[in-house]
């Protein structure tokens, strides 16, 4: 939770530092970086120039509808009122655009020229599920053979066993969920892979406890 936490924090403030950096920016200056985004892509310099203005009105209007702004002299881009209008009205009607803070020119240079989107509230609380099921599961299931085995060579043994076939069967629906091709040899090679990884983390703590009890 604390690092999606941190993660969102830092998007938000620099989506605050970006709609500013917008609202002084000069004339053409980012429309230059809204071509720097388009044009490796392919598109002319002309459609970005007309991109970057349609987007920057999208975001005057944004923030006239939100009441973003005190008077059209105060904040004002190139001239024009911040509703990008030309007598500074609003234009209202059922197929209005809904406003939000995904849209405009400062939505756009965060998610394609700094990669970055807002975490969303719910992603929190699954990331926290996710990481603590995963840590809780991945250290209950090595040792389950100790809690029904006296002997602990053997349930060494059997912990063994039990964790390969756990780390062979992840690595194969890890392969599928996340769409990798290759067929059969695919989701072998997955899981092969996952239980290779798994087994030499396994190792290194193993020989590294052992280190440690010979040292004494």
């Amino acid at each position: 939770i604390v690092a999606s936490q941190s993660e969102r924090d830092h998007f938000r403030y620099l989506r605050q530092q970006t709609r500013e950096r917008v609202q002084r920016s000069c004339g053409g200056e980012m429309e230059r970086e809204v071509h720097g985004v388009l044009g490796p892509l392919g598109v002319d310099e002309k459609v970005s120039m007309a991109v970057a203005e349609n987007l920057r009105k999208v975001e005057d209007e944004m923030l006239a509808t939100n009441g973003g702004y005190c008077a059209p002299e105060q904040n004002n881009v190139g001239g024009r009122p911040l509703n990008g209008s030309a007598n500074g009205d609003v234009e209202g009607g059922a197929d209005r655009l809904k406003w939000s803070e995904d849209v405009g020119l400062t939505a756009f240079l965060l998610k394609f020229s700094e990669g970055m989107e807002e975490v969303p509230t719910k992603r929190l609380y699954i990331s926290a599920l996710t990481i603590g099921s995963g840590y809780f599961f991945g250290g209950l299931i090595p040792l389950m053979p100790y809690f029904f085995i006296d002997n602990v060579q053997t349930a060494l043994i059997y912990s063994c066993i039990v964790t390969g076939v756990i780390l062979l069967i992840f690595g194969a629906v890890k392969t599928y969920v996340t769409g990798a091709s290759g067929g059969y040899r695919g989701y072998a090679w997955g899981a092969i892979s996952m239980l290779m990884v798994g087994g030499g983390a396994a190792a290194a703590a193993f020989g590294i406890v052992k280190a440690l009890e010979v040292s004494e």
